[in-house]
């Protein structure tokens, strides 16, 4: 049967091998195959798929796109994959080695490719495909979020290990499983794996109450200082005062009991406006609050009206107000 890879029976007088110069020529296609034959499949994805919104220019839509009389029809990356019996993002993934390797100068980009073009391909030992160096994004062809992205190129390069390796494993949870019941090894290597992470977390959580120690430090450090400066304020505020006329001093009092007098006005107000229930401590709070004031304008009273303490009775009205002064 011509062109048929399996042979059939033969006559015996045929039996013989078909010699060293065919048998040499199938291992140097294969050798081609396997230092070219990722760059043929992007190759051929570069001349036939048009990206655009939606990762192609639509179902079975020819590219507008002309060289000359003539250009290559170009599908869309899905309906591209669909034919192939593949996934759309591995197509443009294969589009976007390309791609890149064009940027680099070594062949043309995917939109001047055209019929009759002689291209030589690629060899992967100069232009690697795949691995760390390689164009070829494993990543780009699956569906990892760009947080998981990053941590798997980032463990990949502390371990030295390729990423599109790590991608196929935790794109197949179920092989993971089975390797781990199936296989020592594998296990000595997850509980490895699972120490290190804990080793990580516990040093991560130290950083982060290290850290947070450092913050509330400062934290306290600033309100120490702001709580120095307002005293500062208020000393030099009194020394202002005393520094002052009696005329200033006077009317410095007149103000501060006006204010007293607005403040009890607008909680006056509050309370007529809606009815408030307060719990039994905020009651007791602003019963203790109102007595203090009332101890305090008397006391203002008599000394603005010329009926003053005494030493003893002042400096006892002081103490017993020194929550509130």
């Amino acid at each position: 049967m011509t062109g048929s890879v399996a042979g059939g029976d033969l006559p015996e007088q045929a039996i013989g091998d078909d010699g060293e110069e065919a048998l040499g020529a199938d291992i140097a296609q294969f050798a081609t195959l396997e230092r070219k034959g990722p760059w043929l499949m992007a190759y051929l994805v570069a001349r036939r798929v048009e990206p655009g919104e939606g990762d192609g220019v639509g179902f079975e839509q020819q590219s507008t796109k002309c060289f000359d009389r003539n250009t290559f029809r170009r599908i869309s990356a899905r309906e591209f994959a669909r034919r192939a019996g593949t996934s759309a993002k591995r197509v443009m993934a294969l589009w976007e080695a390309w791609n890149r390797l064009a940027a680099d100068g070594v062949v043309p980009p995917s939109t001047d490719l055209q019929p009759g073009m002689d291209i030589e391909l690629p060899d992967t030992e100069q232009y690697p495909f795949f691995g760390q160096n390689g164009y070829y994004r494993s990543l780009d062809a699956r569906r990892i979020s760009a947080e998981r992205r990053e941590a798997i190129e980032r463990e990949a390069e502390k371990s030295g290990t390729r990423p599109s390796a790590i991608t196929y494993v935790i794109g197949h949870p179920t092989a993971v499983k089975t390797a781990l019941l199936a296989d020592e090894g594998t296990r000595s290597a997850a509980r490895e794996a699972l120490q290190e992470f804990d080793a990580r977390q516990a040093a991560a959580d130290a950083a982060d109450r290290a850290a947070a120690a450092d913050v509330t430090s400062r934290r306290q450090r600033e309100y120490d200082e702001a709580l120095r400066r307002e005293r500062e304020a208020i000393a030099a505020q009194a020394r202002a005062a005393g520094d002052g006329t009696e005329a200033d001093a006077s009317m410095d009092v007149f103000h501060a009991m006006a204010e007293i007098r607005m403040a009890a006005s607008r909680a006056l107000s509050l309370l007529h406006k809606q009815q408030i229930r307060f719990t039994t401590d905020r009651a007791q709070a602003i019963a203790e609050l109102c007595d203090g004031a009332e101890a305090t304008i008397t006391a203002v009273r008599d000394l603005a009206t010329g009926s003053a303490l005494d030493d003893a009775a002042l400096a006892k009205f002081l103490d017993d107000s020194g929550g509130l002064l």
